[in-house]
């Protein structure tokens, strides 16, 4: 048991988040069997019961559990590649925890200058150097999703060099990426999402096994740090399983 106590740093809630998922998907807490009490669990991990009520909820926002009032909390079936609206997660992290095998090919990367549509999305005067990176995700070597990530020069220029970004995987985990090695962690993102099809999408040539008719779940994100400053522009192709989003809408009453 002591292998899998939570250590001090990260939060102890997504420590023991990860503890109770890993016994999950390994088959520990099989499909509809109960998961033990928040007391049993807090007493196993030592740690509060707060602590793992957090991570009970990350569970259930996922999909992973349904908390039965007056009962328990309860495994359920796995769930398909999705991902809460409100959540922002490592890409090959969500894909292998589906139990698919994960894939990540960088197509291109470069710097480029920002033109005037770029330069206002980001609040950077045009012409200023922009790194621009092409990736691609696949789920079981079947692309599943594409990103075209637009970040300025100067969220990375005083953390890395402009070999170092331009390497292939140097921007993954994305979200990783700003606050570990930038210092310039994501508060929030401002997102546009519309429906599409593979023929009025500008994808790279692995999408072309799909029928050109086939549903894409377009995304544009701008993500902000604590400042509020435009730290990433992202452009995001979703295909199958990966365009299916959970949404929480809170609905203030006056």
């Amino acid at each position: 048991m002591g292998e899998n106590l939570p250590i001090q740093n990260p939060p102890l809630a997504d420590q023991v988040y990860e503890i109770i998922l890993k016994g999950i998907l390994n088959g520990e807490y099989p499909p509809g069997n109960q998961l033990p009490s928040e007391n049993q669990l807090a007493e196993q991990y030592q740690v509060s019961r707060p602590t793992i009520r957090t991570a009970f909820s990350r569970l259930g926002e996922l999909g992973y559990v349904v908390r039965k009032r007056g009962v328990g909390t309860f495994v359920t079936n796995s769930p398909k590649l999705v991902n809460p609206l409100y959540l922002s997660f490592d890409v090959e992290e969500r894909i292998s925890s589906r139990g698919y095998k994960p894939g990540f090919k960088q197509i291109s990367a470069q710097i480029i200058p920002a033109n005037e549509t770029l330069a206002d999305q980001l609040d950077i005067p045009p012409g200023s150097p922009v790194l621009n990176v092409h990736k691609l995700f696949t789920a079981d070597e079947e692309p599943i999703i594409y990103f075209e990530n637009f970040i300025p020069e100067w969220v990375y220029k005083s953390c890395l060099s402009e070999d170092q970004v331009l390497e292939p995987g140097a921007t993954e985990p994305f979200f990783q990426f700003f606050a570990h090695e930038c210092k310039s962690e994501i508060k929030f993102l401002a997102s546009v999402i519309h429906p599409a099809i593979i023929k009025d999408c500008e994808l790279p040539q692995d999408f072309n096994v799909f029928d050109p008719y086939t549903s894409v779940l377009a995304v544009e994100d701008i993500g902000y740090n604590g400042e509020n400053i435009q730290v990433f522009l992202s452009k995001e192709y979703l295909l199958k399983d990966a365009s299916y989003f959970h949404v929480i809408r809170h609905i203030g009453t006056s």
